[in-house]
This record gives structure tokens, C-alpha cells and sequence, in this order.
């Protein structure tokens, strides 16, 4: 067997492995300096990208229900025309609620999941959720003067 010494980083000592503990550490070098690069963005000049709810692949059942409950949860609250700060809780709640179901089905199908992190991402939606009001806002159903007037005449 062919024997190979070396001087290991962390502590400045020779420890003698075989060829094929080398090249597993080689190996094991060379995916961690991979990964490391990965997760350093580049400074090449370009600029990060934002996506949005709108950047969403829609056919991706996670994307159709985080989108249909942020329209539901949008309409309850009287439209387009809310602040931006309560869209983005809107869309945060949406989302959370999105990654609430995926982990809740799995944990029915019998896979493991984090409870830790599911009982954060509870916790966080009903926080954001207190924050936009859990219940829809009240509508006014109370009819105007000519509506009055003229649901009268009919009754009589």
C-alpha cells in the first residue's frame, strides 16, 4: 500500500494516510472550496435582481397557493388599495402560510419534519396576521337613502 506523509493544517503535525485517504481529502477540498465560491457573490458589477410574487413560476402548486390566498387576503381587505407596508405583510403572510401547508402534509404523509421550525413559522404568521387584522374588515351593508326609499315602496 502506497503511503503519503503530509502536514495537516490545523495543527502543523505529519500524520502519514494512504493514497486513497488523500484523494478523499483532496476531494472533500476541492466540494468545500466549491461551495465556498458559490455562496460569495460576484463583484463583477452586476446588480442583485429582486424578485417579486409576480417573478413566481405559477405553475408551481406552492406559487398558486401563496398567490391565491395574498389575492383572498387583499380582497378581504377592501382591494388594491391598501399601504405598501400592509401588501408586504400581506405577501409575507401568504407566503408562510405556503410553507405552513408544505410542512403540515409532510408531517401527515409520515415524513420528518423540524417542529422547532414549524411552530417558528406558525408563530410568525399569526404575528403578521394580528399585524393586518385576522378577520376581513366589516363591510357596510347598510343600504343608502334611495336604497331605503325605494325598498319601501316595494314593501308596501
Amino acid at each position: 500500500m502506497l503511503l503519503l506523509a503530509f502536514i495537516c493544517k490545523q495543527d502543523e503535525r505529519v500524520r502519514t494516510v494512504s493514497a486513497v485517504e488523500v484523494r478523499k481529502l483532496l476531494t472533500e477540498a476541492a466540494d468545500m472550496e466549491a461551495e465556498s465560491q458559490a455562496a460569495t457573490p460576484s463583484k463583477g458589477g452586476s446588480k442583485a435582481r429582486l424578485v417579486t410574487f409576480d417573478d413566481l413560476d405559477k405553475r408551481t402548486k406552492a406559487a398558486q397557493q401563496a398567490i391565491e390566498f395574498r389575492d383572498v387576503l387583499i380582497s378581504e381587505r377592501g382591494g388594491d388599495d391598501i399601504g405598501a407596508l400592509r401588501m408586504a405583510i400581506i405577501e409575507d403572510v401568504a407566503c408562510t402560510s405556503a410553507m405552513i401547508r408544505d410542512a403540515q402534509v409532510r408531517w401527515l404523509r409520515g415524513e420528518q419534519i423540524s417542529l422547532s421550525e414549524l411552530a417558528t413559522l406558525l408563530n410568525c404568521r399569526r404575528r403578521d396576521a394580528e399585524m393586518i387584522g385576522i378577520d376581513p374588515a366589516p363591510r357596510d351593508v347598510t343600504p343608502s337613502l334611495s336604497q331605503y326609499i325605494a325598498g319601501k315602496g316595494q314593501a308596501a
